[in-house]
């Protein structure tokens, strides 16, 4: 029995052995031999006119989703493959209409992503920029996310169940790659993702 252990353990990788999460809607972060939950956050929204809609009545609102602190207690090394196993309700959907992972701007009291815009003539955009991924099955109702270097930054990633949206209570699994850096007010991510 010890033999076929061993032979599980060499021939395949360390995260292929590791348990799904145990909720649905859980997120762990896989990197170099470690194993970790992300932190859990509420998802706030918020709803911001623009100066010319409040000063001339033509412009847009914009809503985005606000966390709380400049960064998440998660972090992963720059430069590091990692894999992001997320639980859904069954993993038979695709994982693109099942799994969000994008990148955070960083506020210096919170970090906040721009999910939608509106103007004063009805029309809305999906403004929502997610990150493409490759994705796997894993376990029984779980997805495996491939990433590989991410830039340095603040990440959150949201799975939802596509038959059943309630966005009142929504979690976001937050996560940082690199060390979190000293921000005052505003500071957006330049065209290669580092801030």
């Amino acid at each position: 029995m010890k033999k076929i252990l061993l032979m599980l353990t060499l021939l395949y990788p360390n995260y292929m052995l590791a348990q799904e999460p145990e909720f649905i809607g859980e997120v762990n972060i896989m990197y170099n031999d470690n194993i970790k939950l992300l932190d859990k956050e509420y998802m706030a929204m918020s709803s911001k006119a623009g100066a010319s809609l409040v000063l001339f009545g033509i412009g847009s609102i914009n809503t985005e989703i606000v966390v709380p602190r400049k960064s998440a207690k998660t972090r992963v090394p720059e430069s590091t493959e990692l894999h992001i196993i997320a639980k859904a309700s069954d993993n038979l959907s695709d994982p693109m209409s099942v799994i969000r992972v994008f990148q955070f701007e960083v506020h210096h009291s919170s970090r906040k992503a721009l999910i939608a815009t509106a103007d004063v003539f009805g029309s809305s955009n999906n403004k929502f920029n997610s990150l493409t991924f490759h994705a796997s099955k894993y376990g029984k109702s779980s997805y495996d996310i491939e990433m590989s270097s991410l830039p340095v930054g603040e990440y959150g990633v949201i799975v939802s169940n596509p038959n059943n949206r309630d966005s009142k209570s929504a979690l976001i699994y937050c996560f940082g790659v690199g060390k979190p850096k000293a921000h005052s007010g505003w500071r957006q991510y330049n065209p290669d993702g580092v801030y």
